[in-house]
């Protein structure tokens, strides 16, 4: 399968269904990336508003997609597919099953790459 999409990190993003839309991870790549894969697509491709919710529907694992080692897959309608969004207050994994974030904050993801914070803040 051709790639769909190539987000700002350089990750991969396809949509495995209607519902489902899976990040393709990279050697190095960290949970931040995935959500950062996902923001810019659900922004750029989807052109969602930026309170949208996304939900995580399986950590990483193997890709459905590509059969890529490594990806993530995820959802704006966890209804649709029987997904329980976790309410918990308290999330040690931000790539937990049923997990949610805004899209203004998978989206804010992208610029924690190497070396922004430093240039952002003049800090070396």
């Amino acid at each position: 399968m051709a790639q769909e999409f190539q987000a700002t990190n350089s990750l991969y993003v396809n949509r495995v269904d209607q519902n489902v839309i899976e990040v393709i991870g990279r050697p190095g790549a960290n949970k931040d990336d995935y959500w950062c894969g996902i923001g810019d697509y659900v922004r750029r491709v989807e052109r969602a508003p930026w309170k949208t919710k996304i939900y995580v529907v399986s950590g990483i694992g193997r890709g459905v997609t590509t059969g890529a080692r490594d990806a993530v897959t995820f959802t704006l309608k966890p209804e649709a597919i029987g997904l329980e969004p976790y309410e918990a207050s308290y999330i040690s994994d931000i790539l937990k099953v049923g997990y949610s974030r805004s899209l203004t904050f998978a989206f804010d993801r992208c610029h924690l790459r190497p070396g922004f914070y430093s240039l952002r803040f003049g800090v070396f």
